[in-house]
């Protein structure tokens, strides 16, 4: 089998069994892989911070991923339930069709309403997968990101006794670990000062008098 004919097989199998939870999982799991090592790859930004970017990145990839397929699957679950004969036929010749009084009028339409509902049941749920994938990107996934990836990072920053700018980082300050100067007081011609200060002697001319 020749590599072109290979190619003609794959592409074929994936345009007639595509779904649109394949397309975006696809996409989902380049940018997990790829917009981490784009990141990293940066050298004019701080090492840190680089870090930081790169694993909240990838993790809200590695949630996305499970979220669009277990979206699209249920929604696409719906379709069975839409693309039923009793949808695509007359309510009256449904109930007489249900209830066993079988006419060739009534034998005739619910014919033609099961055949427009296994005809449409394909476009249906490929078209409600999209709209459940949609909802998972705008709604589903940013809510599971902030529930996991802020707390999850903020275990991440407080290992870092440090901020970026060498100073220490307020929320970790330990203040056990500083030590304080205490001045010591010394005495003489029953006044006192602080030897931390400068002194300097005591003369010259008085002004004002005093």
């Amino acid at each position: 089998m020749s590599v072109s004919n290979l190619m003609e097989k794959i592409c074929t199998k994936l345009g007639t069994n595509n779904k649109p939870t394949y397309v975006v999982m696809a996409i989902a799991t380049v940018k997990g892989i790829c917009r981490p090592i784009f990141t990293m790859m940066d050298k004019k930004e701080n090492p840190e911070t680089k870090k930081y970017t790169a694993i909240r990145e990838g993790l809200t990839e590695i949630i996305a991923i499970p979220v669009y397929w277990a979206s699209g699957e249920l929604a696409g679950k719906l379709a069975h339930v839409l693309a039923k004969p009793k949808n695509f036929m007359d309510k009256e010749l449904y109930k007489q069709h249900k209830k066993g009084q079988i006419t060739p009028e009534v034998s005739k339409a619910f014919d033609s309403a099961k055949e427009l509902a296994e005809n449409n049941l394909p476009k249906m749920n490929k078209n409600l997968m999209f709209i459940g994938v949609c909802t998972a990107a705008l709604f589903v996934i940013p809510a599971l990101c902030s529930a996991t990836i802020r707390p999850l990072m903020n275990v991440i920053q407080k290992k870092n006794h440090k901020s970026d700018d060498g100073h220490l980082d307020v929320n970790t300050f330990d203040e056990s670990a500083v030590k304080f100067y205490a001045p010591n007081f010394q005495h003489n011609d029953n006044l006192k000062y602080l030897n931390s200060f400068h002194r300097t002697p005591v003369g010259g001319m008085k002004v004002g008098g005093v």
